[in-house]
């Protein structure tokens, strides 16, 4: 009876053993933990606005950015951002400054003395991404975006008052795609990005960008890029002011685009 228990109580033992050696190995795609990487981002940007207007709808009136408030000029702005990734999950985190500010004759009560309007949508914007397909440094897949601020549109001056629109915070769903081919000359490869997303709240926001640069050779620390490229934004929202001593229902929408040029550092 004991020799016929022996195999089961001392050779399923080794079996045991070597399935549980099995598990823990680093190939094992069942606790084996998925690499951490990433990438770190500076961007500077000049951007200028394109086209918009703040119209009452009801009153069937429309102010111009560009030719009523003079909103003509563009400006630098630097952005930052931070994504971290785990197999196909990355998580994003963006600072970004968008500040427009012109003078020009006041339009909410004509006849007074010259105003400044001013465009803000700044802040922080968090964003995950889902990678469909994804191969070294190459991937492809769908993405979602969250503002923490909310636009807003101001035209005042100091002895006549003036108005404040402001819009609710940003949701948007979107794609992107990382080309960067294994061929590279003297270690030096190219790195393609493309990234385009659009509104699912009350503030619209259609944006997309596309850029194109260069990667230095991998080492254990990681890589650099160098790129450039354009990207353009449009917005709408709607909210509500004081036209003429009378509250009046408000839309405002805008486009903003330029030139940008990025440092990247891919961890």
């Amino acid at each position: 009876m004991v020799w016929a228990l022996a195999p089961i109580l001392f050779g399923g033992a080794p079996v045991a053993a070597q399935e549980l050696s099995g598990l823990v190995e680093g190939f094992s795609p069942i606790i084996s933990l998925p690499r951490l990487q990433g990438e770190m981002k500076g961007r500077v940007v000049w951007s200028n606005i394109i086209s918009g207007k703040q119209s009452i709808p009801s009153l069937d009136r429309s102010w111009d950015l560009r030719e009523n408030f003079n909103l003509t000029g563009g400006s630098f702005f630097v952005d930052y951002m931070l994504r971290v990734q785990l197999s196909r999950v990355s998580a994003r985190l963006y600072y970004e400054m968008r500040d427009f500010l012109a003078t020009a004759p006041f339009q909410n009560v004509p006849g007074q003395p010259d105003a400044s309007a001013r465009f803000t949508y700044q802040g922080i914007r968090l964003g995950g991404d889902f990678d469909v397909f994804q191969r070294n440094r190459t991937r492809f897949g769908v993405d979602m975006d969250f503002d923490l601020f909310a636009p807003g549109f101001t035209e005042a001056i100091q002895t006549a008052g003036g108005k404040y629109i402001t819009g609710p915070a940003a949701l948007t769903l979107g794609i992107h795609g990382v080309y960067n081919p294994v061929v590279c000359f003297w270690g030096i490869s190219t790195i393609l990005e493309a990234r385009a997303r659009w509104p699912i709240s009350d503030t619209k926001i259609t944006d997309w960008e596309l850029s194109a640069g260069f990667a230095s050779p991998e080492t254990m620390l990681g890589t650099m890029a160098v790129k450039g490229g354009y990207r353009r934004t449009s917005l709408q929202f709607k909210n509500s002011q004081i036209f003429q001593n009378t509250p009046a229902s408000t839309e405002f929408d805008i486009v903003w685009g330029g030139w940008f040029g990025e440092l990247v550092y891919y961890y």
